[in-house]
């Protein structure tokens, strides 16, 4: 793994293909909430006024092709890949939420974390960002991973932001979550300039 370089494409592609196990301190990730929602990048042509907007991602998921072929590779566990509470969590939300976009996005998922974990030092540490509409089903899956494997949950950490947030049929949303996991019991923790050692 080259240290210098910056790779594009889809994560999980990149890390099967490029990054070795056992290889990285530390992993954050802020991906797609399942908000459905489309979220455009703006842009200017250099000097001039005109502002264009193009799609950056679309938050949108359905049970596709893709999400089926994703589902059978985690539940086939060729390899044994997954941790068993993994595959025994995903056959479990599959009864109750059926083939949809919520089990679209979670296999998803399923498939990035499992990475992570396998590319991070056993000394290495995770940040997971996500909101409250899927915080739930990522908070165990990421318990079928680490913890399952002899890790750790750290913490929760609540980021709580500011704005105008008016509804007449709910409490406003102010808030985001990320979940911070050790891949094992003896991990390092940045604080500042300090390097804790557990």
């Amino acid at each position: 793994m080259n240290n210098n370089f910056l790779y594009y494409g889809d994560n999980l592609e990149i890390m099967r293909k490029y990054i070795l196990d056992n290889s990285i301190d530390l992993c954050y990730i802020d991906p797609p909430f399942n908000s459905k929602r489309n979220y455009n990048q703006i842009y200017t042509n250099q000097g001039k006024e005109d502002v264009a907007q193009s799609i950056a991602f679309i938050d949108t998921w359905s049970w596709n092709s893709k999400a089926q072929k994703s589902f059978e590779e985690i539940l086939t566990n060729e390899n044994s890949v997954y941790t068993i509470q993994t595959v025994k969590l995903i056959e479990g939300l599959e009864r109750v939420l059926r083939k949809g976009q919520m089990l679209a996005y979670i296999v998803y998922m399923s498939q990035r974390i499992q990475e992570i974990w396998r590319v991070l030092k056993d000394d290495g540490s995770f940040y997971l960002h996500c909101d409250p509409t899927m915080s739930h089903y990522l908070k165990l899956l990421l318990d079928s991973v680490f913890v399952a494997t002899g890790g750790k949950f750290l913490n929760e950490v609540i980021w709580h932001y500011t704005g105008v947030s008016v509804s007449k049929n709910f409490f406003p949303r102010k808030h985001d979550t990320i979940f911070f996991y050790s891949k094992s019991k003896e991990h390092i923790f940045l604080r500042g300039n300090t390097i804790i050692n557990y």
